[in-house]
């Protein structure tokens, strides 16, 4: 995978440049921002940004089944906007970056 100036900075104490996941080409970003297309998806990353979430918090929330929000959260992660860390998901610096960059400017 090719390194980003983000992945090694030193300012970003909870990602490592080990950890750090980032398209690698327009393939890619197509795909990521073909999957944030669905506002449920949008919705699900913005519930996600506040704090690590669970899958069943999601569910909740959203009034999902078990099934749809595994579905989601597949593509979610597909799409490198957020991570599973144990049992709980997490937005990637790319789902945050998201988040302030384009989504604020949306809502």
């Amino acid at each position: 995978m090719k390194e980003d100036s983000w992945s090694s900075r030193p300012d970003h104490p909870d990602v490592s440049s080990s950890e750090a996941r980032w398209w690698e080409s327009a393939e890619d970003h197509k795909f990521a921002l073909e999957v944030l297309q669905l506002p449920l998806r949008r919705k699900m990353l913005r519930f996600i940004g506040l704090k690590a979430r669970s899958r069943d918090e999601i569910e909740r929330e959203f009034g999902l089944s078990e099934e749809q929000a595994r579905y989601h959260l597949a593509m979610l992660e597909k799409g490198l906007v957020v991570e599973k860390v144990g049992e709980s998901y997490r937005p990637t610096i790319t789902g945050r970056l998201y988040l302030e960059k384009v989504d604020a400017r949306i809502l």
